[in-house]
């Protein structure tokens, strides 16, 4: 069965009237937090243990965020601001940061943007709070 839900957006366009450079700093701490949450994310599990060259590498198992190999992922994890109010916690140009989000054919997936947004949303309202009275 269909149901719909009517936004009242009123009170929130108003508070973004009167206040929104207390809105844009209450999203840019989120990201921020969002972007800490991802990077402190890794090195959680441990998987399998392989060789690749002279390196030692400790997989992540499934459905844990990945295990640091190089670095160039976590320190790729930064906040990009495109707008007022607007953030992005951004994977940078690391073409692997999907496949280890969603998985392969050949892997399961390594979550780690998903989780930080779900808290981030579960969260949202302590961001905001103080801002909006």
């Amino acid at each position: 069965m269909a149901q719909n839900v009517r936004l009242d957006k009123r009170r929130l366009e108003q508070i973004i009237r009167q206040s929104p450079d207390a809105i844009d700093d209450a999203v840019g701490a989120m990201a921020l937090d969002g972007q800490r949450m991802v990077q402190q994310s890794f090195n959680a599990s441990r998987g399998r243990r392989y060789k690749r060259g002279s390196i030692i590498h400790v997989a992540s198992l499934p459905g844990y965020a990945p295990n640091v190999d190089t670095g160039k992922l976590m320190n790729a994890i930064t906040v990009r601001k495109p707008g007022e109010r607007q953030r992005i916690v951004h994977t940078g140009d690391t073409e692997y940061a999907a496949m280890l989000e969603y998985g392969t054919s050949k892997m399961e997936a390594r979550p780690f943007m998903r989780p930080m947004a779900k808290r981030l949303g579960d969260n949202a309202a302590q961001y905001f709070r103080g801002k909006l009275d």
